[in-house]
């Protein structure tokens, strides 16, 4: 519920939509055989979809796809609601429930690699930040797995779209232990943005961030998808290696770049010492679910909504 309500919060339309239907929501009645077959054919034009195979001879898969796909139009009859920039926009949202005690913060992110909005300090900032260890029975070297609260658990996740981004923190435990783990969170990002992390620190994450994404690329079906929306946006194939390098290239002054956006809100600097400072001074999306008595607002932990 809470990871759902800060994507609506980011995002609004588009990436905003929930990904599971509920009964509140009027879903049916766009499920007209009408409405489909008018979707059909903005979405099954030629600017709209591609074709990625893997391992496939050439003059084969070319004529598979002559023979599927040589009568589809050429320009789309239509506009797709999504062909717009998606627009970050944050804010606030607190829903009462007696099910257990959970807290989203989150702010701007970045796109995939094929998108045009790509910024590697987005997942060494995410490692860096982390909360699930990777080493049974340690707390790890993040720095909300050291300073989260006993018996709460955290993670980070940049999570990556076509043309934008969502580096997110969920916390879940006792409404104590949540609101603590929180202030820990908004404090660990003002650190990093004051450059009050060690080299070594920033290594790890590094390491880290590359590992996720290696290890995400050995996927086939990811390098297909990711490669079919870098061609249908214009933009570029994925390459693995490309963006090993771009991670390897994240300097100390790009994280602090990073993490001032989130608490005053001037907009980003063009000084490239700023990146943590991005995350404070842009709006953030804060979600929580539980005890409301407890869970604090994200105004109490320095954010701005």
């Amino acid at each position: 519920m809470a990871t759902n309500s800060a994507h609506s919060l980011a995002f609004h339309r588009g990436l905003g939509n929930p990904t599971a239907s509920a009964s509140p929501t009027p879903y049916t009645k766009y499920l007209d055989a009408a409405t489909i077959e008018y979707y059909s054919k903005i979405a099954y034009a030629k600017p709209n979809f591609a074709v990625v195979a893997n391992g496939a001879e050439h003059g084969e898969f070319s004529k598979w796809v002559n023979d599927f796909f040589d009568n589809v139009p050429a320009t789309a009859e239509g506009d797709l609601a999504a062909t717009e920039q998606t627009k970050y926009v944050g804010g606030e949202e607190r829903i009462a429930h007696d099910g257990g005690n959970a807290m989203v913060i989150a702010f701007p992110g970045s796109s995939s690699f094929t998108g045009n909005f790509y910024k590697p300090e987005i997942a060494v900032l995410g490692s860096l930040l982390g909360g699930q260890s990777a080493v049974k029975w340690s707390p790890g070297f993040t720095i909300l797995g050291q300073a989260a609260a006993p018996g709460v658990k955290v993670k980070t996740t940049s999570a990556i779209y076509s043309d934008a981004g969502l580096l997110y923190t969920t916390i879940t435990g006792s409404a104590k232990g949540v609101a603590a783990t929180a202030k820990a969170a908004v404090d660990a990002i003002k650190k990093i943005a004051a450059g009050e992390i060690s080299s070594e620190q920033i290594s790890k994450a590094k390491a880290a961030a590359k590992f996720k994404e290696l290890e995400h690329g050995q996927d086939i079906r990811a390098g297909l998808e990711l490669t079919g929306s870098g061609l249908i946006h214009n933009t570029k194939a994925y390459q693995i290696d490309e963006v090993a390098k771009a991670i390897d290239g994240v300097s100390e002054e790009a994280l602090k770049k990073v993490c001032l956006t989130g608490i005053n809100h001037h907009g980003p600097s063009a000084n490239s010492s700023q990146a943590a400072k991005q995350l404070l001074e842009s709006r953030a999306s804060v979600s929580s679910v539980g005890d409301l008595f407890v869970l604090p607002y994200a105004e109490e932990l320095g954010l701005t909504v």
